[in-house]
């Protein structure tokens, strides 16, 4: 057995990204890239060491005084319930990473400085252990998010752009409003998330119940659920290829995480957790059925994400073990392979010079490596065996129905939709006709991210026990 103790694995996790903004300055143009790269690798390394450590029951942990008069410090912690969303992290990053270089060709620096304080304050807010750093980590990355499509994004970047932080704002006002709420009223008072978890008790009902809608409302506009979803489909339409990568794979997980944390510090949450699944079954079959109305490939990807995380929400209202590990370990499944649909589909983009869906055909002809990655990616989004997802599916819907009965299984109604909107595009763009578009050469970073994506999904399909106790 590997003993850490003493080496600071937390604090170079939380710290590698920000500092990383240095050698980016240094280097300048030439390697930002290539800076970008190398810091999320060593990322990666270092939540692999920490994963071992927690399954080796070492504590990975440090606090810091902040302001002792309101009871606030600077805390970070490696718990199972973060653990899970930190890896998912490190790998999306990394992929995205890799690509840059190929999607993204003006202000290499700025952007590889944006990108990373993105990827670094998401580790960070997954990370905290009190509320006050979930909240200002939470913000640091949608501003960096909101950056990166307003400046890096498509031709209506700028409308989408202010869609997705006005929506953001609206978020974190609610979000900001429940905290304040629970701190008042626990005794004694303080943000910290195990702390709360243990002296729940004391806050008064209707406080815990004015709490819960304000961070339901705030982490199913994040997440995003029904009818609070109009922003994401035009999100990552306009976003770049590697924006829409971390946006779907990473911060839509911000929202699904929060619900867990909300479900764990406020008992009442269990009283409605049937009324929340009704929801988000509504949520999750509408979305899957809006995806076969898109005539753009981003935008169908999009609304498959809007089905995934409500099934996702569904296995927290389930509660229990079974139902928040299945929530996370579908939240890592989706957060892969919906890295991997967006690659493809921004590596369409560049072959072609589009994205819409009647003007790309016979892709397996032209990029058969584009064609064996989407459709590895259509059978791990539906939760095949030997892939991630099925492990995340597989508990959800055990957790559901065990807690809501025959309607808790009403929701695999969104993944069949699904699997049927996977296919049809697989024939309808891979398959079907010949190509009817001059292609560009593709850079080969796209072939090794994506058999990096598909490699992540199957190992963590195999072996589910690294990560669930």
């Amino acid at each position: 057995m590997t003993d850490f103790a003493g080496f600071p694995i937390l604090q170079l996790m939380i710290l590698l990204p920000f500092i990383s903004v240095i050698p980016i300055l240094i280097f300048g143009k030439k390697h930002a890239h290539s800076v970008a790269i190398a810091t999320w690798l060593i990322v990666l390394l270092l939540v692999i060491a920490a994963v071992w450590a927690f399954d080796s029951s070492q504590l990975l942990s440090f606090s810091l005084p902040y302001i002792s008069y309101l009871n606030i410090s600077l805390g970070f912690q490696v718990t199972h319930y973060n653990m899970i969303l930190v890896l998912m992290t490190a790998i999306v990053f990394l992929a995205a990473s890799m690509v840059g270089r190929y999607f993204i060709r003006i202000s290499e620096v700025q952007y590889n400085i944006i990108f990373t304080i993105a990827g670094g304050s998401a580790l960070a807010m997954f990370l905290s252990s009190n509320l006050f750093l979930f909240y200002v980590f939470w913000e640091i990355s949608e501003v960096m998010m909101f950056f990166i499509i307003f400046i890096y994004g498509s031709y209506a970047r700028r409308y989408a752009a202010i869609k997705f932080i006005l929506y953001s704002l609206a978020s974190s006002l609610l979000l900001l409003l429940a905290m304040m709420l629970i701190y008042v009223n626990v005794s004694p008072h303080t943000l910290n998330i195990f702390s709360i978890i243990q002296y729940a008790g004391t806050i008064p009902q209707s406080i815990q119940f004015a709490a819960l809608i304000l961070l339901l409302l705030s982490f199913i506009i994040k997440m995003p659920v029904f009818p609070f979803h109009g922003w994401l489909p035009d999100a990552h339409t306009e976003a770049p290829t590697t924006g829409s990568m971390v946006l779907a794979g990473v911060l839509l997980k911000f929202g699904g995480y929060g619900l867990i944390l909300t479900f764990l510090m406020l008992p009442i949450a269990t009283h409605y957790s049937k009324y929340i699944a009704i929801l988000f079954t509504f949520s999750a079959i509408y979305a899957a059925l809006v995806a076969f109305r898109q005539g753009n490939i981003k935008r169908a990807i999009a609304f498959t994400s809007i089905t995934d995380m409500a099934i996702v929400a569904i296995g927290v209202a389930a509660s229990g073990a079974i139902g928040y590990n299945g929530a996370l370990y579908a939240m890592l499944s989706h957060g892969i392979v919906i890295s991997l649909f967006f690659l493809i589909a921004g590596s369409l983009g560049q072959a072609y010079g589009t994205l819409e869906i009647s003007k790309l055909k016979g892709v397996m002809k032209s990029i058969p490596s584009l064609a064996y990655l989407f459709i590895f990616g259509a059978v791990a989004l539906v939760g095949i065996p030997l892939t991630s997802g099925f492990i995340g599916d597989l508990l959800i819907f055990i957790a559901s129905f065990a807690s809501f009965g025959p309607l808790g299984i009403v929701p695999l109604a969104g993944v069949v939709i699904l699997g049927a909107l996977m296919f049809w595009l697989v024939e309808r763009i891979f398959l079907s006709g010949k190509p009817s578009l001059e292609r560009q050469l593709l850079s080969s970073s796209v072939g090794i991210c994506g058999i990096f994506l598909a490699a992540s999904t199957v190992a963590l399909g195999l072996l589910p026990s690294l990560l669930l106790h």
